[in-house]
């Protein structure tokens, strides 16, 4: 997996706190409550999501021994998902209603029964599924609050907080370019100074002048 071992993308974030007094003593709690658990499709459920071992999706067996590498706190976040193909669930549809018609001597069936027809169906291919798996990691710095999640679209962004929250009482916030420059320019003293930027003249929004060198004759505007 990408933090193991090879490359990954993903967004950086920060939690809005330090940790409690008793950030330890709740850790173990936390994982058990949140780590991942399988599909239960007998309550109609189509995805489950849940923390697993960084090194072995299988395992949701998390303890702080497994997670914790010195100051670094890491995790996988698995996704499964199932899923029913529209074209197979009218063809298997199909083949009920013939079989009910078959059964009935031709008389119609009500809107009831084919509802019911439908659910069957439904959950006679949900059980013959096998979910689809996502797996995304996360590394959290628990000295800077520095937190790496390897997935940088919004929806899977929004999940992560809103999990990460429930499971170490700490809120999490997206860590973007300019917040960091903000942080930094506060310890070096220079907030003005970087309220007063103008945007790079790299920029396809800022007209450019490209002037010759040795002749300080300008080639126009737009180049």
């Amino acid at each position: 997996m990408g933090i193991i071992g090879g490359s990954f993308s993903g967004r950086f974030w920060r939690t809005s706190k330090s940790l409690p007094g008793d950030f330890e003593k709740n850790l173990e709690l936390g994982l058990r409550r949140h780590a991942f658990k399988p599909i239960d499709v007998e309550r109609g459920h189509l995805r489950s999501m849940g923390w697993v071992n960084i090194r072995q999706i299988l395992d949701a067996r998390l303890t702080p021994v497994k997670t914790r590498f010195d100051h670094l706190l890491a995790l996988g976040l698995r996704v499964d998902r199932i899923t029913i193909n529209p074209k197979v669930f009218r063809a298997t549809l199909s083949e009920e209603i013939g079989k009910a018609l078959r059964e009935r001597k031709g008389a119609p069936i009500s809107r009831d029964q084919r509802l019911a027809l439908e659910e069957q169906v439904r959950q006679k291919l949900i059980r013959a599924q096998v979910p689809s798996t996502a797996v995304m990691e996360m590394l959290w710095d628990l000295e800077s609050g520095l937190v790496l999640f390897t997935a940088a679209g919004d929806k899977p962004g929004a999940e992560f907080a809103d999990l990460f929250t429930q499971t170490f009482s700490q809120a999490v916030e997206p860590e973007w370019p300019y917040l960091r420059a903000e942080r930094h320019a506060k310890r070096q003293g220079v907030e003005r100074e970087l309220m007063d930027l103008l945007p790079s003249p790299f920029s396809p929004n800022v007209p450019v002048s490209v002037v010759e060198v040795g002749t300080g004759a300008s080639s126009g505007e737009g180049e």
